[in-house]
Order: C-alpha cells, then structure tokens, then sequence
C-alpha cells in the first residue's frame, strides 16, 4: 500500500508540474486563429475575392475604338482632311454571357478551394496540436517511471547491502531508467517538431510559445458511416469545387460554338477638310464584322472544349467516389482507436495493481526484481499507449471531420477528458 500511494503522489506531482510549466490551449482557438492568420488560407481567401471581382468585367462589352487619321490628303497640303472614328465592338452569339458564366465559374471554384484550404488547414492544425499532446504526456509519463526507477534502485541497492540482493538487480534498474531517459529526449524532439509546425500553421513568428493542450476524450456520438458519407457529397467543397469547373467547361462548349458566330463593328466618324472651299464637313457611319469562313479552326476548338467538359463531368464521379471512400476510410480508423482507447483505460488499473502487488512483494523479499521491472514496463507500455490512441483517436476524429466537410465535435473532444479516467 505504500507502495502504490508513492506512486500517485508521483503521477499527481508531475501533472502539476507539467500544468505550471505552460498554461492550457484550447484547439478550438488554435483553429480560429488559423482560420485569421494563417498564410495559405488568406491567399486562397483573395483568390477568391479576385475571382469574384472579374465576374462583372467578363461579360462586358469591350472598350470603343478611337481613331484619328489624316485621310486621303494630297501631298503638297493644300487641303488638310481630318478624320475622327469611334468603333464599338459588338459580339454576339451568346458570347458575352458565355464568358461571364465561365468567370462565375472560376469564383464559385475560388471559393470552393478556399474552404477545402481551410478544411485542410484545419486538420493539420489538429494533428501537430495532438502531437504535441502525445509528446508532453509521454514526457510526464517518462518522468514518474524514472521516479520509480531510482525508487527500485534504492531498494535494490539496500538489499545488496543487506546481503538479500545481487548487484546485477541494480544495474538493471540503472539500465532501464536509461531507457526511459533516451525515450524522454525523444519525445522532447517530437514535441519541438509539433511545435514548429503548429507555429507555422498559425502563422505566428518562429519561436513562439504555444501552451499545453488539454486533455481528450471522446466525442458522445457519432452518425451512421452512410449518413456521414452523404452528408460528405452534400458538404464537401472538393464536390462544389467539381461541379464549379464543370460549369466553367460547359460555359466553354458555349463560348467556343458562339464563334461561328461573326462579331459586329458599328462605327461613326467625321472629317473635316481644313482649307478646303465648299463643304468640308463629312460622316461616315458602318458595320464592320468578321467572316468566320474556316470552319476546321472553330471545330477544333469546339471539340476541344467537348473533351474539356467530359472529363469535368468524369472529375465529379470520381470526387464523389474518392470521399466516400475517405469518409469510409476514417471512420473506420476513428472506431478502430475508440475501442483502443477503451481497453487500455480497463488495462492500466490492473498494471497499477500488479506493480504495487509486486512492489510490495518485492519489498518483503517474496518476489524477484524481474518481476518488478517486468510490471513497471507493462504499466508504461499501457500509459503511453493510452496516450498515443487518445492522440490518434482525436486525429482520426480530425481526419474524418475533413472527409465529411462538417464539424462533428472534435474541438469539444479535445478538452472533454480527463488525466486519470481509468
């Protein structure tokens, strides 16, 4: 019993300390802020607006042509005939609104890839926030079990004194807290790489201090796997981001076949004929066009978009597939570490049982230091377990809140858990 109670003072003095060290961070925030700063996300958000602001523009009629030129003067001067011509474009066939759908097209797409980018950056935002999880609980789990360790040592070394023990039981106690102090280096590693990255997702300055993440766990409940994927096909921006640039291709088949079409030029102009007796004033008003008369020109182009908007249509399906199998993919990963997650909170009491038990057997000289090592390895095993599948269970969740387009409670799992559920 004393045994045991050393061990949860341990627990609860390194979880304290590691909550002094940093104060907490909530991954809803870390997500808002990504969604203000972050670098990629805010360059895909004026694509969009650059996209958006061209609509108008596509569709307008193109600028008049101004022309002044000395017109048909005779070459010693004696007259000085001016002209001056405006010319108005005109195109027709369909052409203007063709070119106008294609850039509403190309907006709706902007703005599709902006919200994939967010989806994305949010994910990622996850995943180096729950990484760096992992790395402080496997940093505070490695510092109780290296107290613990030193605690073997001392008893392995007052049994060699007492001429109960062999000196090869405290060498393997010095051994394993060896061990436990290689694999603390390298989770402080991971732990500075999740840093990083989750710095640069929040496009913060280098070096920045983000926090400690809090404790997960489990989001209450979860929709069916088919409700998820068609909620996924309603959601996605990658499908409106599809159908976008199948309306921008079918918006091309129509630009392309309105080229058959000729296009008109309406102008008026006047000269006016200095030094010239009688009339020197003179209008001119006409329409000008183009003779679309090579047909195998336009018929390339048609074809050309025809393919365009075939293989647009073929993108759609094979989105549509692509996230039903991702939808399928996660969720089946996210139920795959819940019942992980579940097992070891069933597991790590009976090896805190079993190392207390041996402890004091040990102790009492009725158990051998193998023992004790062999029970203290279980326990860590199953604490850093634990949390390596809460961290991979949040990522899942993370992953599969992607695959669907929609928010299915992560962030409030992210800070639903508790440190000592089991």
């Amino acid at each position: 019993m004393k045994r045991s109670s050393a061990l949860a003072i341990l627990v609860l003095t390194s979880s304290s300390a590691l909550g002094q060290e940093r104060a907490p961070v909530r991954l809803a925030d870390l997500m808002q802020e990504a969604r203000e700063h972050n670098p990629e996300y805010r360059a895909a958000l004026a694509q969009a607006r650059a996209a958006a602001a061209a609509v108008e523009p596509a569709g307008a009629l193109d600028d008049p042509m101004l022309m002044v030129q000395l017109w048909n003067g005779p070459v010693d001067f004696s007259t000085v005939p001016i002209m001056v011509q405006i010319t108005q474009p005109i195109p027709l066939g369909g052409k203007r609104g063709a070119r106008r759908d294609a850039a509403s097209a190309e907006a709706d797409l902007a703005r599709a890839q902006a919200a994939a980018k967010a989806r994305d950056i949010a994910a990622a935002v996850a995943r180096a926030y729950f990484d760096l999880y992992l790395a402080d609980r496997t940093i505070a789990v490695d510092e109780v079990l290296e107290a613990t360790l030193r605690s073997l040592m001392a008893a392995a070394t007052a049994r060699v004194a007492a001429g109960r023990g062999e000196q090869a039981e405290a060498l393997r106690a010095q051994a394993e807290r060896l061990k436990v102090q290689s694999d603390r280096e390298a989770a402080t590693a991971r732990r500075a790489g999740a840093h990083a990255r989750l710095v640069a997702l929040l496009g913060r300055p280098a070096g920045s201090e983000i926090g400690r993440p809090t404790d997960p766990g489990q989001v209450a409940g979860l929709p069916s796997e088919a409700e998820l994927r068609e909620r996924a096909l309603r959601e996605r921006p990658e499908v409106a981001a599809a159908r976008a640039a199948g309306a921008e291709a079918d918006a091309q088949l129509r630009l392309a076949e309105a080229e058959r079409v000729p296009d008109l030029g309406v102008f008026v102009g006047e000269m006016h004929a200095f030094r010239m007796p009688g009339v020197s004033d003179f209008l001119f008003v006409g329409v000008q066009g183009n003779l679309p008369i090579f047909a195998g020109k336009n018929r390339g182009r048609v074809d050309s978009a025809r393919g365009a908007l075939d293989a647009r249509r073929e993108d759609v399906r094979a989105v549509a597939n692509r996230i039903a199998a991702e939808v399928s993919d996660a969720y089946a990963e996210l139920v795959a570490e819940q019942r992980q997650v579940e097992l070891h909170h069933q597991l790590i009491p009976v090896a805190r049982q079993a190392l207390s038990s041996a402890t004091a057997a040990y102790a009492a000289g009725r158990s051998t230091f193998v023992m004790v090592l062999d029970t203290e390895r279980d326990l860590q095993m199953h604490e850093l377990d634990l949390a390596s599948h809460l961290a991979m269970y949040e990522q899942r969740l993370a992953d599969l809140e992607r695959a669907v387009g929609a928010d299915l409670g992560l962030a409030r799992a992210a800070e639903a858990g508790q440190p000592e559920q089991h």
